[in-house]
């Protein structure tokens, strides 16, 4: 599929969850690249990283606290986001940042690049707790993106491959 066929696809009258998350996939790319700073760009991307690994092993922290978390879409996002939220606020606020000052920030190109794939890697991650059932709702374009094998391995990996590309 390309983007052509992809665009034309959509219905602007009608809005489906595939607008929804294009506009946030633009809107947020543009946002993240101007407002956080190379710094706060590798703590957050740190902190979605250590979220996840979280959130993939919410059973067992049920298992051993006897929460009631995690297990469905709403919980596993909500948690997984909640928990990169508080990880970068708690992160950003140690000297785990000094780790990342480098110098002055990268060049606009280079935080687009990786705010891009960092974005990418979050609704990867948020349409991953979909079910087998919700996933087949998808559209094309969502299923081929985000919510495949290949796709979601690919948007995990590249933020990393990117950042070593980029390096000084």
């Amino acid at each position: 599929m390309d983007i052509q066929s992809t665009i034309n696809s959509i219905n602007w009258t009608s809005p489906s969850w595939d607008l929804f998350v294009v506009v946030i996939f633009v809107a947020g790319i543009f946002l993240y690249s101007l407002g956080l700073g190379k710094d706060k760009t590798f703590v957050i991307l740190i902190s979605s990283y250590i979220s996840l690994a979280l959130v993939e092993k919410l059973s067992l922290i049920r298992e051993v606290l006897g929460f009631q978390i995690g297990g469905s879409f709403i919980n596993d996002s909500a948690v997984f986001l909640g928990g990169t939220l508080f990880l970068f606020f708690v992160l950003s606020n140690s000297a785990f940042t000094s780790v990342f000052d480098q110098g002055p920030d990268k060049s606009w190109f280079q935080m687009s690049v990786i705010s891009f794939l960092q974005i990418g890697l979050m609704i990867s991650v948020v349409v991953s707790f979909l079910t087998p059932e919700e996933t087949a709702g998808l559209s094309d374009f969502m299923k081929s993106f985000f919510a495949n094998d290949q796709s979601q391995f690919a948007w995990l990996i590249s933020p990393i491959i990117a950042i070593t590309v980029f390096k000084k």
